[in-house]
Formats: C-alpha cells, sequence, structure tokens
C-alpha cells in the first residue's frame, strides 16, 4: 500500500491476521482517523476485498455500472466515457507491466483495470472511501480512482509526483496478482498468512518494473521512502505486526506507512543485488505447498538461505540502526 510520494501498497494486512484486519468496523475505524496522506498510502495496499461484504462479487458490480471498455494490449479497461483518457494511460501502463514480465518471466494473464471516477466507485468494504485503490485477487481485477485532482494520493504540490503516487499503487497491485499467479498458482488463498511477506513481493515486483524501465522514477522514489523512516519513529520495531492491533488509528496509519516504506527500500536493495534471479530462487526454493502453516520466523530463515543478509536487516530494525544501510 505506503509511500507518500511513490509509494508502496496498502492494506491493513498489516495486522497479520487478513480474516481479522479487513473487518469493516476496524478499517472504517482507521480511516476516519487517518491524518495525513502520507500514512494513508501505505494503508492502501491493504484493503483488499472482503468475498462476502457483497452480494454481488466485483466484476459483477462492476458489469452493472454500463462502462466502456477498451482492450489495451493485455488489459481490459473500464470506464466512463469522460474518463478514457486517464484509463487507456493507467491500461498502458499496466500493460508495460505485464509486457516486461512476460518477456522477462514468461508470466502472462489477461486483467482488468477499472478507472472509476468518485460516483462510480465501490468497495467491498464499504467504508473504503474514493481513490483508495483495491484489487480483486479472483477476477484480476485492479480498482483505480479515475480522478488525478482530487482523492487520498493527491497532494497539489507536484503533479508528476500526483500521478507517479497513484500509479506506483497500480503496479503494487499488479504486484500481487503477479506475485500469485508466478510463485503459487494452484493456491486458493489470495495471500500469504506472513503479511510482510506479502508486501514484500508485491514491491519487488514493481520494483523490478520500474527500475528496467522507469529508472529516474526508482531513484526519486528511494530518497523519499528514506525520508518517511526518518520522518517517524514507529513504537514497536518487529516483523511481527500483531502489536499492531492494539494501536490507536492515528498511530497505526503512521505505523502501517512506515512499514511500507521500509518494504519499499528493502525491496529496492534486493533487487540491486539479486535481480530478476530472485523471482526463480523464490518459485524453487521455497515450500508454496506448505505456506499455510509459513510464520515470520520460517520465512526468515528460508529467505536467508536463498538471500543472505535478512537476518542483518532484520537485526538493524529490531535495533533501531535500520537507516544506517540506506545512509552509507
Amino acid at each position: 500500500m505506503q509511500l507518500k510520494t511513490f509509494c508502496g501498497h496498502q492494506d491493513i494486512r498489516a495486522l497479520t491476521n487478513y480474516s481479522q484486519a479487513r473487518t469493516p468496523a476496524l478499517i472504517g475505524r482507521i480511516l476516519i482517523r487517518l491524518g495525513s496522506v502520507v500514512s494513508l498510502v501505505g494503508f492502501l495496499f491493504v484493503c483488499a476485498p472482503t468475498a462476502s461484504a457483497q452480494d454481488q462479487s466485483p466484476r459483477a458490480r462492476l458489469e452493472a455500472l454500463g462502462l466502456d471498455t477498451a482492450r489495451v494490449g493485455r488489459v481490459t479497461a473500464h470506464f466512463a466515457s469522460t474518463d478514457r483518457e486517464r484509463a487507456v494511460e493507467l491500461a498502458l501502463l499496466a500493460d508495460d507491466a505485464a509486457t516486461f514480465f512476460e518477456r522477462e518471466l514468461d508470466i502472462a494473464f489477461p486483467f482488468g483495470v477499472a478507472a472509476l471516477g468518485p460516483e462510480q466507485w465501490f468497495s467491498d468494504i464499504p467504508v473504503i472511501p474514493y481513490a483508495i485503490p483495491w484489487p480483486s485477487m479472483p477476477d484480476r481485477l485492479i480498482f483505480m480512482p479515475s480522478s488525478l485532482s482530487e482523492g487520498l494520493l493527491i497532494r497539489g504540490e507536484d503533479a508528476l509526483e500526483d500521478r507517479r503516487r497513484v500509479d506506483f499503487v497500480l503496479l503494487h497491485e499488479y504486484g500481487h496478482l503477479l506475485a500469485k499467479a508466478h510463485l503459487r498458482p494452484r493456491s486458493d488463498r489470495d495471500y500469504l498468512p506472513v503479511s510482510w511477506f506479502e508486501e514484500l513481493l508485491a514491491n519487488y515486483f514493481a520494483y523490478a518494473y520500474l527500475h528496467e524501465a522507469h529508472g529516474e522514477w526508482t531513484e526519486a522514489a528511494r530518497a523519499a521512502w528514506v525520508e518517511e523512516l526518518r520522518r517517524f519513529t514507529p513504537p514497536v520495531l518487529s516483523l511481527d505486526w500483531s502489536f499492531m492491533n492494539d494501536l490507536p488509528p492515528p498511530v497505526l496509519s503512521e505505523t502501517y506507512g512506515w512499514y511500507q516504506f521500509l518494504l519499499n527500500l528493502r525491496a529496492a536493495e534486493l533487487y540491486e543485488t539479486h535481480g530478476r534471479d530472485l523471482f526463480q530462487a523464490l518459485k524453487d526454493e521455497l515450500s508454496w505447498e506448505a505456506a499455510e502453516g509459513w510464520t515470520t520466523e520460517s520465512v526468515l530463515s528460508d529467505l536467508e538461505e536463498i538471500a543472505p543478509g535478512f537476518e542483518a536487516w532484520v537485526e538493524d530494525l529490531k535495533s533501531g540502526a535500520y537507516l544506517r544501510r540506506y545512509e552509507e
């Protein structure tokens, strides 16, 4: 979710257990009290919809809106006639990313991007306000705001940064679809039980594409993410995110956003070292069929074998020395 300048996703998945984290009451409590766009962006990427929240599937609800559609490569764009230009922009970005991953990883699947205005906006969680993007994993649909002039991701200080901030959210959500398709295609679970690793994977896919296709963007993003780590210190430094369940809403939103920045930077750090090779290593060397029983400890142990440095990264986090590696 996430970024505050070019962000990284969303999800209240931050609260360890998705089934608990994505309850409307809790999410509503947080959203009502969110204090800043910056902390909100990180929060964004967590708000994946729950299937029980509505009688109709997201795809059925989208189709009921009677929107126009356009095919852009692998991507089907959905939009009102007044939002065609922005919808096609989003679809072009998504298709460019899809082309990259088909070429590099042989991952290919059709998916949709719905660019909705405030009057068409909906979510499986009714309290999710306009402009907080979210994905429907079973439908392979990503719901995005069509407006670049309003919404919680728009600051109004720099039009390019506003656009990039929103566009990164699209790529992060696409990263979740990619992670599911590439790493665990036979799983019937939308997200992994280890929240921070799910978010790290989505960020890694998004960063890989940006690094190869938009180098100037990634450079600016990394600098912004470091500034966000300096700006705020969470009450607990740990990958066990269960502590967030007890935080008051304003602190929770800031804390979740901070951890998204941290994961953005970790994804960047990993990509600079391992590049695209890490995608195959993760696929081959992790026991995806046993993912339901994963814990933070087991994932970290396996990752240390695949990409040494995770233990040192966690120690830096716990000791409060997490900025050291980005300031050298």
